[in-house]
């Protein structure tokens, strides 16, 4: 199957119609510098959203000062079952350095030799199709099937003989998903819960088309020096999740506490490219290390939030389009605050002998427009490898 290139230009008009359509027939919002990361700098957000008896969306849009960008859209409708969901993402992201290629660039400062690490474009596209079904008063069994697909550009090539060498270098990938997930769900707001239970078990085949091409994206820079390059072009892989939720009760404290926790874990059969990989750096995956630090086959992670909601009416930017558009609903959403702990490790990396355990320390922001609209904004430490992390979302991070 050849690697299918989209054009950004024209990818950027289809987006450009699909926002604007969809604003018009739901809520929206739209912050021009919504938010500030170490990873991208300043970031412009459009959000908007629509639900209604038969089917909804939603759209998250943005793009960096740098001309990154990213796109996620999610639209569900009754068809069959519980319901019908068809999903996708496409993103541009300039990934600050690539840890898989350490001896890229060398540089003599007062006699020692010190270790950099290059940066790369990532090109990402995922559709998915997800077939809903309710069996018992909380369970719910999916179907789904989806197609990813990556392209990876670099400044740094690899030569079999000399490592890797100034020079570009593309690398793609890509991958046909299929599988199911079973889960019991006590969530009566699956954004912000308060007291309830969640497990997941998902269940997938992956099927990597152009595992054999010269310029497949392997994630081991061993693979690369495999003159046979035997990767399998087929695999499964399982994933498990558990959070809890819980409302506290302190006589001293004035403000409500609600205390989430996560543990989580994950297994590739065999070996997988970085289009699939479970990576650290992510807004739900140890926050506070540098984007995709850390990539592999196997994970587990354990993570707990203490939200505190602190204000029931907090203000934002978005108050201004009440004070100026006549009708505009009031937004002035519960402001919560919440310290934030992750541990977890990822196995079967290319960093190889890293293979340990990391913990990273954090504060987050959550803005609480409705049951199904809650913004997200966390800044987090990994103290072991002295980074830092911010991370906007609209996707609960537990």
């Amino acid at each position: 199957m050849a690697y299918i290139n989209i054009e950004r230009n024209k990818m950027k008009k289809f987006l450009s119609i699909l926002i604007i359509t969809a604003s018009l027939y739901g809520g929206w919002f739209f912050i021009p510098w919504g938010y500030w990361t170490f990873q991208d700098g300043g970031v412009g957000v459009l959000y908007t959203q629509g639900d209604y008896e038969k089917f909804g969306w939603d759209v998250d849009a943005r793009m960096s000062g740098a001309g990154d960008y990213w796109l996620e859209g999610r639209m569900n409708f009754d068809l069959i079952g519980k319901g019908t969901e068809i999903s996708a993402e496409f993103a541009s992201d300039s990934i600050e350095k690539d840890y898989r290629k350490p001896d890229a660039i060398e540089s003599e400062a007062a006699g020692d030799t010190i270790q950099r690490y290059p940066s790369y474009k990532a090109k990402e596209f995922s559709i998915y199709l997800k077939q809903n079904f309710n069996v018992g008063p909380s369970q719910k069994f999916y179907l789904f099937a989806g197609y990813k697909t990556g392209e990876y550009l670099s400044n740094y090539r690899f030569v079999p003989t000399e490592g890797q060498v100034p020079g570009e270098e593309t690398r793609v990938a890509e991958a046909i998903d299929a599988g199911f997930e079973f889960s019991m769900d006590s969530r009566d707001d699956p954004e912000n819960p308060e007291t309830a239970f969640y497990f997941g078990i998902k269940l997938g085949a992956l099927h990597f088309p152009n595992a054999e091409e010269e310029n497949f994206d392997y994630l081991r820079t061993t693979q690369l020096q495999d003159e046979t390059k035997a990767f399998s072009k087929t695999t499964g892989y399982i994933k498990l999740d558990q959070r809890l939720y819980g409302k506290l009760q302190i006589d001293e404290v004035p403000f409500p506490l609600i205390l989430a926790l996560r543990i989580s874990a994950g297994h590739h059969f065999t070996d997988v490219p970085q289009l699939v990989a479970f990576k650290g750096g992510e807004h739900d995956f140890l926050r506070g290390m540098d984007q995709r630090h850390i990539m592999g086959q196997s994970f587990y992670l354990m993570s707990g939030e203490l939200r505190a909601q602190i204000w029931e009416e907090s203000y934002t930017p978005l108050v201004l389009l009440h004070w100026l558009i006549p009708g505009y609903e009031n937004p002035r959403p519960i402001l919560e605050v919440a310290p934030i702990v992750e541990a977890g490790r990822v196995y079967s990396q290319y960093l190889g002998d890293d293979e340990k355990q990391y913990m990273t320390f954090g504060l987050g922001l959550r803005w609480i427009f409705t049951d199904y609209t809650v913004m997200r904004y966390d800044f987090a430490y990994c103290p072991a490898l002295e980074t830092w992390g911010a991370y906007f979302s609209f996707k609960p991070s537990i």
